[in-house]
């Protein structure tokens, strides 16, 4: 999966299944997050648009590079 970045529309992305040749519709980063962090549920693709990738103009998006590091929460009460 590879995350894209609208080059014209500040905020706006996409991810890219490069195994199936899918894009998702223009997204913000929080509806991501919140498809892949649901209250502990797994990640449902089906939950998101997809388009083939041959329907995209990927002149307007650039491939970002993220890294995933583990998260730790700390129970303060």
């Amino acid at each position: 999966m590879i995350l894209l970045e609208a080059v014209k529309h500040h905020g706006l992305f996409r991810l890219w299944n490069i195994q199936k040749k899918i894009v998702t519709e223009p997204l913000f980063f929080s509806e991501i997050l919140k498809c892949i962090v649901d209250d502990g549920n797994e990640w449902d693709p089906g939950m998101l648009d997809w388009y083939h990738e041959e329907e995209i103009n990927f002149d307007n998006w650039k491939e970002m590079k993220v890294q995933v590091l583990p998260m730790v929460i700390n129970d303060q009460g």
